[in-house]
């Protein structure tokens, strides 16, 4: 059997006394402390670029004879999982030229054109115009 030192027992109950001492406060500090980590933790901002294929609405006797580019490259920022759900999820830029006559139009792409998720933010966005030609459909 082992016997422990009077200074040995001393030593241990100082111990014991300094955890139990105020231990809801520790525990409510380790409790903020962890909130704090994890908020700056998912605070950090993360960028990806992604490609959309434009679609160009017309009117039904119309189509596009020609537009400068069939893609818009999208640039965002923002929290690692919500980046991943958007890159997963295939996405078309309509712009509605249903009013227009034949004829070429520059269009203006702008970022409000972009469906993005909340907490998500558009950087940039290449090409910013395209051009477009729009003719009557041939008839048969």
């Amino acid at each position: 059997m082992i016997h422990s030192s009077p200074q040995h027992r001393d030593k241990m109950s100082r111990l014991k006394e300094s955890v139990s001492d105020n231990f809801s406060f520790k525990i409510v500090a380790l409790f903020i402390s962890l909130i704090l980590w994890l908020s700056v933790v998912n605070k950090r901002d993360f960028i990806t670029t992604k490609e959309f294929d434009i679609d160009i609405l017309t009117a039904e006797n119309l189509v596009v004879m020609a537009q400068t580019s069939d893609k818009l490259k999208v640039r965002v920022s923002g929290p690692q999982p919500l980046l991943k759900k958007f890159n997963e999820a295939p996405q078309i830029v309509a712009f509605d030229m249903t009013d227009k006559a034949p004829g070429f139009y520059d269009i203006d792409v702008s970022a409000s054109k972009i469906d993005v998720p909340k907490g998500l933010k558009v950087l940039g966005l290449r090409p910013n115009t395209l051009r477009v030609e729009i003719i009557e459909k041939q008839k048969k």
